[in-house]
């Protein structure tokens, strides 16, 4: 009986300290971005040259320009230390779709930038009930970017390779937040990022996400 007794109390004592958590927006979340992205890459380093008179190309520096439709996918987890501010960490892995990625010269090709980070946000809520918060977030990520090109090359002109880039990332994550019902978390958000490869011939560059967020809290 004692048994029985102590087990009931102990449940009790997680299920209440489980609604405590729920009630102040603590927990796991899943969640996905979308909108729209833009970014550059430049590499004075890496240049093509030769006679323009025997068809070879003249000395550039070659630029990546990439714009289109950014998707992402995170998964963390959040903790408020009072009842307005709290720390969240998690994963983002997403990439950039459509418009030319890359271009030399009048030379384009199409690809993909990916994008996978670790993130901490600083989040303060300027109203805070049971069921509902609004506030703002803002962070930092560091991460890896790389393009991915059809062929795996964005281009070879005059049997040289142009290799696909590869390089570390740290970026801001600012926004606006709000949850609905606990569980539903809806942001308005932007990321931007600042890369930097020596592997890739010292290229350089930045990636800019502005969109929209929804994740699930569990």
């Amino acid at each position: 009986m004692r048994k029985h007794l102590l087990s009931a109390v102990l449940v009790s004592c997680v299920c209440a300290n489980m609604s405590f958590a729920d009630n102040k927006g603590n927990g796991f979340f899943l969640g996905v971005d979308f909108g729209g992205s833009v970014g550059a890459l430049t590499n004075t380093g890496l240049t093509i040259g030769g006679n323009t008179a025997q068809g070879g190309i003249p000395t550039k520096e070659t630029i990546q320009i990439n714009a289109g439709f950014g998707l992402n996918v995170r998964v963390g987890g959040q903790r408020y230390f009072d009842k307005t501010n709290g720390m969240r960490y998690y994963l983002s892995i997403g990439g950039v779709f459509g418009a030319p990625s890359y271009a030399f010269g009048d030379l384009k090709v199409s690809g993909i930038t990916v994008i996978g980070d670790m993130n901490m946000d600083f989040m303060h809520d300027f109203t805070s009930t049971e069921s509902q918060k609004v506030g703002i977030y803002i962070g930092m990520s560091a991460g890896y970017m790389t393009t991915l090109y059809p062929g795996g090359s964005a281009l070879t002109i005059q049997n040289i390779d142009i290799p696909n880039f590869s390089g570390i990332t740290i970026g801001l994550n600012l926004g606006v937040r709000t949850v609905v019902a606990k569980h539903h978390q809806f942001e308005f958000s932007t990321k931007s990022v600042a890369t930097h490869s020596k592997a890739t011939e010292n290229i350089v560059g930045f990636q800019v996400f502005l969109g929209a967020n929804y994740s699930y809290l569990f």
